[in-house]
């Protein structure tokens, strides 16, 4: 039997793939931040989709009880995803992965309070290593100086930590698939409807090669998210879901350290994926 700790190693894993092949695409001339999120979630959520409907039932529960978490759904991770663009424009890249690494705190909390799926005191101390470890490897300099504008960053952060609780509650509802499919397809639009004027730059992203590279990046992401979901879906305690994926930002760094050859602070990078090594051991 395949048990949540299985899957959860196993979407890590695909994550930080797609984040390594993230970072080949975003750097490239013609890369416009809005557009490549919506473009990649949009192929995301069709190749989820078209997955569904040629291997499983792709059933759909009544929508009328559940429309307001369903609606939230799509509000939470529209306005998480804005939020995350406003952020990048503002925050350096390892400023806004220390701050967003924090959604994991507020899921858990949100579990705590809302659905009474709370951690021991040692799981606790597990997910604080583990966050810890995320901001070592994430650090650029020794000092870093927060501001007001890092709020962007704060803020996509908590509609994500939010977003996945109410994906734990739509998840006994729904079956994973036409759930993923749904909620990648329909922020991403939402997101197209507030930002029209972004669509024409798209087109950078159908040019062969471009497509190729982002369609293997989307596949590895769909991955991570079926079985991170699929891990919410069976799992007794969400709150040590959410805190076992949080690894995903040390294991990215070791991943860039192998293949991207990214060496710098060589050092406190290691020091960082045994702290977060210690801190998966005392959650799991």
């Amino acid at each position: 039997m395949v048990t949540w700790q299985i899957l959860i190693i196993l979407s890590v894993i695909c994550y930080s793939v797609s984040v390594l092949l993230q970072r080949i695409l975003v750097t490239e001339k013609g890369s416009d931040p809005v557009a490549y999120a919506s473009f990649s979630q949009l192929l995301t959520g069709l190749m989820i989709g078209i997955f569904g409907y040629l291997f499983t039932s792709m059933k759909y529960p009544d929508f009328k009880p559940l429309i307001l978490n369903f609606l939230l759904m799509i509000v939470l991770y529209a306005l998480g995803n804005i939020f995350v663009f406003k952020a990048l424009k503002k925050t350096e890249a390892s400023k806004f992965s220390v701050i967003f690494s924090s959604r994991a705190i507020i899921a858990v909390l949100a579990f705590s309070l809302l659905m009474k799926e709370t951690l021991t005191v040692s799981q606790w101390i597990g997910t604080l290593l583990i966050l810890s470890a995320a901001v070592i490897v994430s650090l650029e300099t020794k000092k870093i100086k927060f501001s007001f504008k890092e709020i962007y960053a704060l803020l996509a952060a908590m509609f994500y930590g939010f977003a996945v609780v109410n994906d734990r509650f739509l998840l006994r509802h729904f079956d994973v698939f036409p759930y993923s499919f749904l909620g990648f397809v329909l922020p991403a639009l939402s997101i197209l409807a507030f930002y029209s004027g972004r669509i024409k730059n798209m087109k950078v992203f159908l040019v062969k090669e471009r497509f190729v590279r982002m369609a293997t990046l989307s596949l590895f992401y769909a991955a991570s998210i079926i079985l991170f979901f699929y891990a919410l879906q069976i799992t007794e305690n969400s709150s040590q879901v959410i805190s076992l994926n949080s690894i995903g930002v040390v294991v990215t760094v070791i991943f860039a350290i192998l293949f991207l050859n990214e060496r710098k602070r060589i050092i406190w990078k290691i020091v960082g994926s045994l702290l977060g090594l210690l801190g998966l051991l005392l959650v799991k």
